[in-house]
């Protein structure tokens, strides 16, 4: 099981935005959004990615707006995993730019 985390901050962007940013990056990746905690600032999504099974996070901090995406997965190796965690992080990228 491979497990991945990186954390990043957008300037001038609030965690309103970001979190509405993390709302279509996840579909923007190729996953699904699983569930989302609103109040929480939380996106959960699933999806499959190279034939294994991923689950992914993108919580956004409401004190500064930086966002942690985690990305993990029974079958996932590390590079996958990477893989993945920073094409959520592009995807934010191009959202927020």
């Amino acid at each position: 099981m491979a497990s991945v985390q990186i954390k990043n901050s957008f300037a001038g962007k609030g965690d309103s935005e970001v979190y509405e940013a993390a709302l279509q990056a996840i579909p923007n990746a190729g996953l699904s959004v699983w569930k989302k905690r609103d109040l929480a600032r939380l996106v959960m999504g699933t999806g499959d990615v190279d034939g294994n099974e991923v689950r992914c996070n993108i919580a956004v901090s409401m004190v500064d707006g930086s966002v942690t995406v985690s990305v993990e997965g029974e079958d996932l190796d590390e590079a996958t995993a990477q893989k993945t965690a920073d094409s959520l992080m592009s995807e934010l990228g191009k959202l927020l730019a």
